[in-house]
């Protein structure tokens, strides 16, 4: 009897510290919740999400819908030699670069080419000429410039949008504090280096 009474007395101490330790643990994580989704930190963070968000969508609509065009004459391009890409000329107009291909452009008509930029940032989005195709057809082409924000949908957007989930989902885990990291050190970083060194 006694016996039985020991190991009845040993399992709920035992019980009852298990309890604690989880009591402990769960308050813990509760105020590190409360920590981090409070103060200067947390008001900086949504300023993040607000310019991330922003910038997923701006790039989206440049993506889509075309700025103004403007007609360029031949002295308003050159070609740059200074790039080697294998079956393409790569053609440098207001320091942006576009590279058609070459059977394309060595047939261009003359004072056809016309860039045309993005409806926020105003940034060179596309190279539009004409050519001559199969003797005497016309053909039109667009060239999206090289190596831009344009040839990364729809990845950067989903990348830039990870902050505004990662508000909007937010509850006491793991993966909360995880996305908020990433955010903070990639997505956010990211997004400035976009918008100073490629969009402007």
């Amino acid at each position: 009897m006694t016996r039985d009474t020991n190991r009845e007395e040993y399992y709920r101490s035992v019980a009852e510290k298990v309890r604690l330790s989880k009591e402990k643990e769960a308050q813990e994580e509760k105020e590190f919740y409360e920590r981090i989704t409070s103060g200067p930190w947390w008001i900086f963070f949504k300023f993040v999400v607000v310019f991330c968000t922003f910038m997923s969508v701006a790039t989206l609509i440049d993506h889509f819908f075309d700025g103004p065009t403007k007609k360029l004459d031949e002295k308003a391009w050159k070609v740059d030699q200074d790039w080697r890409y294998e079956g393409h000329a790569v053609i440098k107009v207001e320091g942006y670069l576009f590279t058609p291909e070459y059977f394309d452009w060595f047939t261009h008509i003359e004072n056809s080419i016309q860039i045309t930029y993005s409806p926020i940032f105003r940034t060179g989005k596309e190279l539009k000429y004409k050519s001559i195709a199969n003797g005497d057809e016309v053909v039109y082409h667009r060239q999206i410039r090289f190596r831009s924000t344009f040839n990364w949908f729809p990845f950067l957007q989903i990348f830039l949008i990870i902050p505004f989930f990662t508000y909007i989902l937010r509850r006491q885990s793991p993966w909360f504090n995880f996305a908020r990291i990433v955010t903070l050190i990639f997505v956010f970083p990211g997004a400035l280096m976009i918008y100073f060194f490629t969009l402007l």
